[in-house]
């Protein structure tokens, strides 16, 4: 009898280990599924609320929280008040990454969000400290599309926290929704020249640049984002003289709550739509944006940095496509998206205006 309940303990514990192959291309063994994450990325928050109904709970630590848009901080404070108590425990650069404080939350596991070169040491020592590391992004997904890269992340992120088959949904879902958009784009030769203002309302003009996942969703919703050919890596800026040169048919900025303090773009959690638009129009009127074609002609929009640069990026994706070619895609509404991911996948539903368009008869 002793024999079979210890072979039954044994058993249950080989199944409980998790084998996972990150962003990285690293093998990694968790001993059970990750109850205690650290990470170097507020915005996990987000990934975890679409495949856990207890997303905060899972945060031991985490880094830069005023990375995470105020407003959707607001709201999943009144479902889970815990959030004010997690502990500020390292960098999102690993240059300035302290081991000492990771390890000072007790993780048993630490999630590197934001692939930068330089971890290796911050690795080293974590692993020989018994806590495992794992890239959600990394130079395997360098390949990826941002569909592919999304659904790659948070599958990764379902199997390290036991929560595989929600996370295979999302992953699913927002294959689907790509797809829908790509195979309508099939044979289409036009490609509007569009300005992706980033960060809108401060210095004229910072753009993603040819390695940046924005570029890359802007060409597959149709779309060309100027100046991004000539910046290689992550982002770059460039001056309004260029930008009204070229006169893109589209104006897009980006922005969030945290801009308000810079008369910057405003959207997101618990921005209304009077006050996001307000802020847009402002934003456009300066910079020389105001001569733009796409400007006087109502093509202009913003929408949340945040969400762009998170597992809900696709929502922007879907803007992208709507606002470069509005005929062709009359017919799809990213705010029926965002719907149906409150009410199939966030444990906190996200309320605010997230995009929005400079003309009311032409945005939303």
């Amino acid at each position: 009898m002793l024999c079979c309940l210890a072979a039954l303990v044994f058993a249950s514990q080989v199944h409980a280990e998790v084998v996972l192959r990150d962003a990285a291309g690293r093998q990694i063994r968790l001993e059970a599924p990750a109850k205690r994450i650290v990470t170097n990325e507020a915005l996990l928050l987000l990934s975890l609320a679409l495949i856990d109904p207890e997303p905060v709970s899972k945060l031991a630590g985490w880094a830069a929280p005023q990375r995470f848009d105020r407003g959707m901080y607001t709201a999943f404070r009144k479902r889970f008040p815990a959030i004010d108590n997690i502990p500020v425990t390292g960098e999102v650069m690993p240059a300035n990454v302290s081991v000492e404080s990771i390890l000072s939350a007790d993780p048993d596991l630490f999630v590197v969000s934001l692939w930068q070169p330089g971890w290796e040491s911050a690795v080293q020592l974590l692993d020989a400290a018994g806590v495992p590391v794992i890239f959600l992004d990394g130079p395997e997904n360098d390949a990826r599309g941002p569909a592919e890269a999304t659904s790659f992340s948070m599958r990764l992120l379902g199997q390290a926290i036991g929560r595989e088959a929600e996370a295979n949904a999302f992953a699913d879902f927002v294959g689907q929704r790509y797809q829908l958009v790509t195979e309508r784009l099939k044979g289409v030769v036009e490609r509007p020249e569009v300005l992706i203002d980033a960060h809108a309302g401060t210095l004229c003009c910072a753009i993603p640049g040819a390695h940046n996942r924005i570029t890359e969703m802007m060409r597959l919703a149709g779309g060309h984002s100027i100046g991004s050919d000539d910046v290689p890596g992550y982002d770059g800026q460039i001056n309004a003289e260029f930008v009204l040169g070229v006169d893109p048919h589209v104006y897009i900025g980006t922005g969030g709550p945290h801009l308000a303090a810079q008369g910057g773009l405003v959207v997101g959690g618990g921005v209304d739509a009077a006050d996001a638009r307000a802020s847009l129009k402002s934003v456009t009127g300066r910079n020389l944006l105001g001569q733009l074609s796409a400007v006087r002609d109502g093509r202009a929009f913003g929408v949340s940095h945040q969400l762009s640069i998170s597992a809900l990026s696709v929502l922007v994706f879907e803007c992208f496509a709507k606002w470069s070619h509005p005929e062709l895609f009359a017919d799809l509404d990213p705010a029926r998206t965002l719907a149906e991911i409150n009410s199939r996948f966030m444990a906190v539903p996200l309320e605010g205006k997230f995009w929005i368009g400079l003309d009311q008869t032409t945005g939303p």
